[in-house]
């Protein structure tokens, strides 16, 4: 177990390693003198990065949101020192005047910094979050150049970046930093391969039990989050940055392969379930909801073809509901390609909650009052039903294929239901 302390900060004088790394820049006479310094300064460098440690931490999915793709840092320990510093990438603030109008567009403004391990570590443990350290078994001079980059990443000159979540977060920005230091063994070693999936792929699966962060991203992400990704690409997850790096070897400088994580502990432990190996298949759930909310608007307008105000009302108010969900879904998706947010462009929902359905949000309520429109004011109903059909034949196209069998499953049903109201059921009232 790590004796967690407080963060430090690993520049000036005293840090053995800083001093190495200044001594190896350092350039001397010419000649014999400048060979001599540079032997010097190397030897340094070997001497003074023995008493660092490099660790991993990654920390497994929590509860909120934000939480439930892990989260990583790697902590930096001097043994002849005692201190240690967790470098963490993910910092962000709520509460920073604009940060909802840049995340909307697409601006997130995500930032690098030391923290307090043991505090880090025990807000992990209140959280019943297990936490896992992989300790690298780097050369002194990748020690030096990784610690070099890390005091650059969290200098306030450079500790800002703009957030991806998919290209540029808290995994991809250790990734690499650790694969420079490596001098890009890592990204060598897994670009080309396979990750076995997609961009969604992970997104399904990891909110698989977060209702609300499952149907929003998944009504969201648009047909590049459908691509086939690389395991380079695949360590945007920190699990995934953990278990690649696990089974990484590295080429050292003498020429031999050793494996890149020297040991791995378990830090925090928790009775958490772990992370979904896979995503449930939830198209028929999908499709039974959408027959059942088919389903209640005949209903509802079959108490309308009864008469009573009471009828009127719930009919009118579920068909205007419906509309507005489909016009705020077809208007957010249509706006996303006026900002940054390129993995929600072309999504294919827009034809699923398209216009059509906004329609109905105005139609259906003068169905209830006027039986006698419903029949012409249904094409509106059949146009919505045919354009979320025409999204399943996208999939097949390469650039527009989009796993949005789902959405399709429960909006057509629900499309059909507001045709059949509209259609044959308020006639019956005249």
């Amino acid at each position: 177990m790590f004796a967690a302390s407080a963060a430090f900060g690993l520049a000036g004088p005293a840090d053995g390693a800083r001093a190495g790394v200044q001594a190896g820049a350092q350039e001397g006479a010419a000649g014999d003198t400048a060979g001599a310094q540079e032997v010097a300064a190397g030897d340094t460098v070997d001497v003074q990065a023995a008493s660092l440690s490099f660790h991993l931490l990654t920390a497994e999915p929590g509860d909120a949101l934000w939480e439930l793709f892990g989260h990583n840092a790697l902590l930096v320990r001097d043994s002849a020192t005692g201190r240690e510093a967790a470098f963490n990438f993910g910092l962000f603030d709520f509460a920073d005047p604009g940060f909802a109008a840049r995340f909307v567009r697409g601006e997130m403004t995500y930032w690098a910094d030391t923290v307090p391990a043991a505090a880090m570590l025990e807000r992990y443990r209140r959280q019943n979050r297990r936490v896992w350290a992989q300790e690298l078994d780097l050369e002194p001079t990748q020690k030096a150049a990784l610690l070099a980059a890390l005091e650059r990443a969290v200098h306030p000159d450079h500790r800002y970046y703009r957030y991806d979540y998919f290209r540029e977060n808290c995994s991809t920005k250790l990734r690499d930093v650790l694969d420079a230091a490596l001098g890009g063994r890592i990204r060598a070693a897994t670009d080309a391969e396979p990750g076995g999936g997609t961009w969604r792929t992970h997104t399904r699966r990891l909110t698989s039990r977060n209702a609300v962060g499952y149907l929003g991203i998944q009504l969201m992400a648009g047909p590049r989050s459908d691509r086939a990704t690389t395991a380079w690409q695949d360590m945007w997850v920190p699990m995934k940055l953990r278990d690649t790096l696990a089974g990484l070897q590295v080429t050292r400088a003498d020429g031999s392969a050793a494996p890149l994580v020297r040991a791995e502990e378990l830090l925090v432990d928790g009775d958490r379930a772990p992370e979904p190996a896979d995503a449930p298949g939830l198209a028929l759930l999908f499709f039974l909801s959408g027959v059942a909310g088919g389903l209640l608007l005949v209903i509802l307008a079959y108490w309308n073809a009864g008469g009573g105000r009471l009828g009127t009302f719930a009919f009118a108010g579920a068909g205007a509901l419906w509309g507005l969900l489909c016009g705020t879904v077809s208007l957010a998706l249509a706006a996303m390609h006026w900002t940054d947010h390129e993995f929600l462009y072309m999504n294919s929902n827009l034809l699923v909650f398209s216009p059509f359905g906004l329609a109905l949000a105005v139609l259906i309520p003068v169905v209830a009052r006027r039986p006698a429109a419903g029949p012409k004011a249904s094409w509106a109903a059949v146009a919505a039903a045919a354009l979320a059909l025409a999204a399943l034949p996208l999939q097949a196209i390469p650039g527009l294929g989009q796993h949005n069998l789902e959405w399709i499953a429960f909006a057509t049903p629900v499309h059909l239901g507001a045709w059949w109201s509209m259609a044959r059921v308020a006639p019956w009232r005249m």
